[in-house]
């Protein structure tokens, strides 16, 4: 422990940000520092005030106290130490010339968070209000004010540290489905005053695209989503599978309801099997088939975020089922009763009335060129083109 506090004091006498990140980012569940720390807490302000300059003492005096308490699965009380550690760093921070902690405050920002998720949990076991998360909010805001508004030259300024805390903030916001908070954490990235985004670490820059190309999904903007998770999935390092399951748990559903199908090879290799029916149902226009997949994994997708996703590309089997009908009936005249009735034979159950309404939704959307005649109830498709490639439909939220 000993050594420990004299590296962090050598550290900030030569300004050594990622190596105060690296001490700071110990680990205390770990043997020896963990033997060493339970038994010395009391000492640690003492031994921290004689190697360190204020603030920098209580900083990392309380990262360490933090650290026991964690290790002691005390995670309320390493919640409030962590809360002082930053609290002290925030202070160091707003000096002028301080942009070299950044490396370290990730890591303290880190550690909130991760700490008011495991306070949390400990506190409803208790039966008692868990507000912790609520508590790194407030923390990690005070941090993005900090780097967002430092006015030193782009070069020495505390900007650069920003992506790093919005990525943590992203983190909070989906866990507290309070999504519409993040909108003013991208028009912070988007702002003329952000530094170059290509500059940016590749890791935060992932996932930064991960988190925005979720909320475009949710936001209905397929195209944009498809682009952001894609750039997330392909900077992803190949040996990050976890990392890039996620992606296409995200990822494979949005290209669906843009008509664009993942193969079983790609849903093998990242054990999303259970996208495969649902990719063939949509391809082959089959509904029965959809409708019993998707009703057979509702939960899964409610508990993934995807399901209404997922609902949405019904539009495109309803598409691929009339091509067929089309294809099979072999006019550009199609009586509704007869389609009804082809339906039924499929075993998908729709009267002419519903039938209408979905032809006059997918006409509307550009899927289907043509008009329905209400009163003679039939559907006039175009004679060229009446499906028009899926690529060339532009989606409307």
């Amino acid at each position: 422990m000993e050594s420990l506090i004299a590296a962090a004091g050598r550290a900030v006498e030569t300004r050594d940000g990622r190596a105060l990140a690296a001490l700071l980012d110990a680990d205390a569940r770990t043997e020896p520092l963990a033997s060493h720390l339970r038994p010395r807490v009391a000492e640690l302000g003492a031994l921290c005030a004689r190697a360190l300059p204020e603030p920098f003492d209580e900083l990392l005096a309380s990262r360490l106290r933090a650290l026991s308490a964690a290790a002691s699965r005390q995670f309320v009380e390493a919640f409030a130490q962590q809360d002082a550690c930053v609290s002290a760093f925030h202070r160091v921070l707003q000096e002028g010339g301080a942009d070299w902690l950044l490396p370290a405050l990730h890591v303290v920002d880190r550690a909130i968070r991760r700490l008011a998720l495991q306070a949390d949990a400990q506190l409803r076991a208790r039966g008692e209000k868990a507000d912790r998360l609520h508590d790194a909010v407030r923390i990690l805001t005070r941090s993005f004010t900090i780097t967002i508004t430092d006015r030193a030259p782009l070069e020495v300024s505390k900007k650069w540290g920003a992506l790093a805390v919005i990525n943590e903030l992203f983190r909070v916001y989906f866990r507290m489905n309070n999504l519409r908070l993040c909108a003013n954490l991208i028009r912070a990235v988007d702002g003329t005053g952000f530094p170059p985004f290509e500059q940016f670490p590749m890791a935060q820059k992932v996932t930064y695209k991960y988190y925005v190309g979720r909320l475009s999904m949710l936001n209905a903007n397929f195209t944009q989503a498809e682009e952001q998770l894609m750039y997330a999935f392909e900077h992803c390092p190949r040996e990050s599978l976890k990392n890039k399951r996620l992606c296409l748990m995200y990822l494979v559903p949005t290209r669906l309801v843009l008509g664009k199908l993942a193969s079983v090879r790609l849903l093998a290799k990242y054990a999303l099997h259970h996208y495969a029916p649902l990719c063939a149902a949509v391809s082959k226009g089959d509904l029965r088939a959809f409708n019993e997949h998707k009703e057979t994994h509702q939960s899964l997708y409610i508990q993934q975020g995807v399901y209404l996703i997922v609902e949405r590309a019904k539009t495109i089997v309803y598409r691929n089922l009339f091509r067929q009908l089309h294809a099979l009936i072999g006019s550009n005249k199609l009586s509704l009763v007869q389609m009804a009735a082809a339906l039924s034979a499929v075993g998908v159950e729709m009267d002419v009335d519903e039938l209408e309404c979905i032809l006059a939704n997918l006409i509307y959307l550009n899927y289907v060129k043509g008009y329905i005649s209400h009163q003679k109830r039939f559907l006039v498709v175009s004679a060229k083109d009446p499906f028009p490639a899926l690529s060339a439909v532009a989606l409307a939220p």
